[in-house]
Formats: C-alpha cells, structure tokens, sequence
C-alpha cells in the first residue's frame, strides 16, 4: 500500500474507533407551532444515564407540565416527576428519544408584582418564541459532554440562539454546558445588529415595539461603552462574541428582568415603554452583564459583589458620576436596614432565597454592604484608592470555581488573615450590623445615620472619593 494511503487509512481507523467509543449527544429541533419538539440522539459507553430537565428557578414545582410525549425510539428512558431526572438506558451504546416542550402564558395572566413567569417559564407560539434552554435540552451529568444542535423545522419568523451567536439557527457544536445554560428567542421584529468593540464582534438583538431609532441607537451606544469598559477591567480579550438581547414581554407584566450567561445577557422590558434606557433599566443591563465574571458562588458573592460591580462599573466605565455609586449603594444600605430578615444567619437566608423578596434581597443588600466594608479595608492595607480592582484581581483566578475558603484566603493576603475570617463571620455568617467604622472607609467619605438609623452614605471628598473610579475611567 501507498506509504500516504496507509497514513491515512490508520487515520481513519483510528477517528471512527474514537468516534464510535466518544460519549456524544445530538439534539434536532422541530417547531410544531405550538411548541418545539426535541429528537435526542445519546452515544454512550456509560449503561445508563441520567439527565435532568429545567432547574428550581423561580421556586416552579409545575417544570414537568412543560415536557412532554415522552418517547424512546432506541433503548430504554422513564421520567421520575418529582426530581425531574430522566434515566437513558442505551441499546448497544445508543439510545433515541424523542419529547416536546409546550408552555404559554395564560391569556388573561397579569401580575405586576411578580416577574417569575416571565423570567423562567417557556412562552412559545406563532407569535412569539422564549425559553431559557434548560427549560429545552435535557441537561447530561457529565455537562463537557460534546453535543450538536440542529434545526429541521423552524418557525416563519426570525428566531435567535444565544449560544450561537449570529449564526440564527444553522448548525451548532459544542459542549453541553453551551447549550444548557442560554436562552433562545424570536419574533417577527427581531433584529440582530453586529456592533464592534475593541476591534471584536458582538451582537444586539431587539425586537422593538416602540421608539425604534432612538432605542437602537442609545442600546448601540451603552453597549460599546460598557461591555469595552467592563472587559478592559477584568483585562480579557474574550475570542467569543457576548450577545446582548433586548427581548418584550409579551404582556406588561413587569418593568425589567434579566438573566445573565457566560455568551450573553436576556432582559425582558415592558414593551409599551417609549424608552428602554433608563436609569434603572441600564442599571439591570449592567448588574445582568457583570454576571459574565461574577456569577458563581454562593448569592451573598454572586449577587452582592456583583451589586458593588455594577455602582462601581457605572461609574468606571463613564456612564455616570462618582456620586450615583453614593445614590446606588444608599439604596442597599436603606434595603438592607430595612429588612426584617437582616439578622438572619447566611444559612437561613441561603436556604430561604426564592421564598420570598425580602430573603432575595438581603443577600444583595448584605453582599453589597459587604463588598464596600472590604474595599475600604483594603485601601488602608495597601494604600491603594483602586481597591475594588485589588481585590477583585485576587480573586479572579476562582471566580468560576467559587468557594468561601479560597475566597477568605485571598483577602486574608489583602488585610490579614484573623480580620479576614472576622468580619466574615460576624458580617455574613451571623448577619450582625455593619460597624461602619471611620477608620475603616475607604477615602473621601462617610456614613451617617439618619433618625431611624439608616446608614448613608456621604461623599466628604469628591476628588478624593472620584479616585477610586477614576484609574479605570474611559478618556
């Protein structure tokens, strides 16, 4: 044999035998008008599999009402409804299922004081597509799985995939943690529009009802400014496009939600408002955004330093004065005091997060608190005004494998190890008050109580207080 055609010949043996021994998933999707339905195809070296469908997002018990038909076209598979788990049993390595996700809001549904629906539950007919994909592919145990992804029926309107970003719905390859942890859309007004920053490409997805020009033009805009602002802080040059999607609610239920992936944000806004950008609603782009880098751990970290990322990146990135971060922060510390759980031990308020809003909030409102109380630490142990950056450059190398112990021996090497699991203790394991201390501030402010004994915040020095921005402000 040809010494070329031998090489590949063994090159060919050796990929198909990889191939035929590479656990593997691919899912085709097909619109029904109603619903999509799913034809999962798993490879497996594995007996069996187990999968699980949708998450305890929003506190939803009914997830199992959305999936449905249920079939196995090779091997065997069976649901369990009160875990949510579906077991695979392959055939020969193989097994075929086939099921499909329905979901639509009721027609007379309105609930101004709740957004949960909204936010975690599939909307899908000829009118409109939504749902956050674990709500659609069953999730693998092992989420490194390769999978594929592929369309055969589609519906007449223009649909986007977060996790294939630009492409619409060709093809996609990739991991299924990819795929699992986005959102897909559509709409008969949506639009993709590529806009460049810091020499990449990335995306905006609208599906504007009002005010077209001047919304596009302000979402444009807020876009190339923060998302540049807020990479060049966390010094990465990421080679993926980030998708920013800009979706209606369907009925006016809510101002503003938002749900922030590792690829993209999804924010959902009441689509019969004249502006999209408003102060608060920015403020939730930006929180949604910031989730991009602080997303993991538990909420008092994942949220509450978050919160402090988003006054603080506001300010960083231009969009605002050195004393919104004061106006931003006097809101928390207002939420927090206010709280009738704000004692409440952090296990207890872990445990409780999607019970109720006052719970929700306090681990926002404690991390903010939290956050701030560290900066000023650590500007005194440094002497460094751009404390924020300090500490969040020593905590960077973890920050998508979180955990508290890693996390309370990075700042012991910023102030201390004693002080460091201290304050931890005392601030968000036990939910004491604050001190506030002055010595412990960071430069250029103060906090002082007002009659009921609300902390403000105070700015005693601007161009003292704007330096801890002002290292990270755009020219």
């Amino acid at each position: 044999m040809n010494p070329l055609k031998f090489i590949f010949f063994c090159a060919s043996v050796l990929i198909t035998a990889c191939t035929d021994k590479s656990d593997r998933i691919d899912y085709t999707l097909s619109w029904t008008g109603d619903g999509i339905r799913v034809d999962m195809e798993v490879r497996s070296r594995i007996d069996s599999l187990f999968f699980t469908y949708a998450t305890e997002n929003g506190g939803f018990t009914d997830q199992m009402s959305w999936f449905q038909d249920l079939t196995s076209l090779k091997g065997e598979v069976s649901a369990d409804p009160s875990t949510r788990k579906i077991a695979v049993v392959p055939d020969g390595g193989r097994a075929k299922l086939s099921y499909t996700v329905r979901c639509a809001l009721p027609k007379d549904y309105y609930s101004p004081k709740s957004c949960l629906w909204d936010m975690f539950r599939p909307d899908l007919d000829g009118e409109m597509m939504f749902t956050r994909t674990e709500n659609l592919f069953l999730a693998p145990e092992d989420m490194a799985t390769p999978v594929s992804v592929r369309w055969a029926e589609v519906p007449e309107y223009p649909v986007y995939c977060i996790y294939n970003p630009g492409k619409g719905t060709d093809p996609y390859y990739g991991t299924a943690g990819s795929v699992v942890g986005s959102a897909i859309v559509g709409d008969p007004l949506l639009e993709v529009d590529t806009v460049m920053i810091n020499g990449r490409a990335n995306y905006l997805v609208t599906a504007l009802r009002k005010s077209h020009d001047m919304n596009k033009i302000a979402l444009k805009d807020y876009f190339r400014s923060f998302y540049g602002s807020i990479s060049d802080f966390w010094g990465e040059e990421d080679p993926e496009p980030y998708s920013m999607v800009i979706f209606p609610f369907r009925n006016n239920t809510f101002e503003m939600t938002g749900n922030g992936f590792s690829n993209g944000f999804l924010s959902r806004y009441d689509a019969t408002a004249d502006t999209i950008l408003t102060t608060g609603r920015r403020d939730i782009f930006t929180h949604e955004i910031g989730h991009k880098w602080i997303g993991g751990g538990n909420a008092w970290f994942s949220e509450g330093f978050n919160e402090m990322q988003t006054g603080y990146q506001t300010v960083a990135s231009g969009l605002d004065e050195p004393s919104y971060f004061a106006e931003y922060l006097n809101h928390a510390l207002a939420g927090l005091h206010r709280n009738p759980h704000r004692n409440d031990p952090g296990d207890l308020a872990e445990e409780r997060f999607w019970d109720d809003g006052d719970y929700t909030w306090l681990l926002y409102w404690r991390g903010f608190s939290y956050a701030f109380h560290l900066t000023g630490l650590v500007e005194k142990a440094t002497g460094k005004p751009d404390a924020w950056k300090v500490m969040m450059d020593a905590v960077k190398p973890f920050l998508h494998d979180f955990s508290q112990e890693r996390f309370l021996e990075a700042m012991g090497g910023l102030i201390g190890k004693e002080r460091a699991e201290a304050d931890f203790r005392k601030y968000i394991l036990e939910g004491q008050d604050f001190d506030y201390r002055p010595e412990d501030l960071p430069s250029g402010c103060a906090i002082v109580r007002l009659p009921d004994g609300t902390p403000k915040l105070e700015i005693t020095d601007t161009l003292l207080f704007a330096r801890h921005f002002s290292v990270h402000l755009k020219s």
